[in-house]
């Protein structure tokens, strides 16, 4: 029984260590690939860029501000009961910066893109590969690479970057509208709240994890999906996996960042 344990843990910590060392290879490729893009390769790249952050972030936006603006007054309701009871209305505003710049806004952004663009993205990258059109790149002098990986990279980045401060401002306006319902605060008040509660520190993380985040998302959703190999009833399976460990990549990723800046 120990030993199956061991053998168990052992097979999952390689595991982990492969897809690690698969998405920083992919990481490494994109990065020298787009360092040796030409000037009519970037027109094109960027061109792609535009369509992948039009469907990543434009299209995401209606959801996005929905879900803002819900969590933003949930949010403030739950804290408002809390420190109603101590005398501590006032912090409410800081609080409730903090909560939604620190981690609710990035995770919630990071979730929401991987249920949208992460699984299209995964099976997008299975279907080329099982319909034969990777190697027809290759065989027509086109960098897979350049072409595929490369603008959805930038995509997802620059989409995670708009999309976080969308919802940061639509959730702590929502959170004022509440507020502002409860308690006899003015807008002037609220925003000099805001003002004391974010600091260099906020910034910081929140840039961290819109960067971690705009990263590992697109790639390890699109290296699940280049790992099919034979069938189309493997599509499934790569845009499971690729959800699962891509929001088990953005809650790691985002616990350890708030502890080396938060700690």
């Amino acid at each position: 029984m120990p030993e199956r344990l061991a053998c168990s843990l052992g097979a999952k910590v390689r595991h982990a260590f492969a897809l690690l060392g698969s998405v920083s290879w992919l990481l490494g490729q994109c990065a020298q690939s787009g360092l040796r893009l030409s000037r009519e390769q970037l027109r094109v790249v960027w061109e792609i860029t535009r369509t992948q952050i039009r469907f990543t972030a434009l299209d995401a936006l209606p959801l996005c501000v929905l879900t803002a603006l819900l969590l933003g007054g949930i949010t403030l309701l739950q804290v408002f009961g809390q420190l109603s009871a101590f005398g501590a209305e006032r912090h409410i505003s800081q609080i409730l910066a903090q909560l939604v710049i620190r981690e609710l806004g990035p995770l919630m952004v990071g979730i929401l893109v991987i249920s949208r663009s992460g699984t299209a993205m995964a099976t997008e990258m299975a279907s080329r590969k099982l319909s034969g059109e990777l190697d027809a790149l290759y065989v027509n002098g086109v960098d897979p690479i350049q072409y595929l990986l490369v603008p959805r990279l930038l995509g997802g980045v620059i989409s995670v970057f708009a999309l976080v401060i969308v919802f940061d401002t639509v959730a702590l306006l929502g959170g004022f509208l509440v507020a502002w319902l409860r308690l006899p605060i003015s807008f002037t008040f609220f925003l000099g709240a805001l003002g004391e509660a974010i600091g260099r520190q906020e910034l910081t993380a929140t840039f961290l994890k819109c960067l971690v985040f705009g990263t590992t998302i697109p790639l390890v959703c699109t290296s699940f999906g280049l790992r099919v190999k034979r069938s189309t009833t493997e599509i499934p399976q790569a845009v499971t996996k690729a959800s699962v460990v891509s929001l088990a990549v953005l809650l790691l990723s985002g616990a350890i960042l708030s502890v080396l800046i938060y700690a």
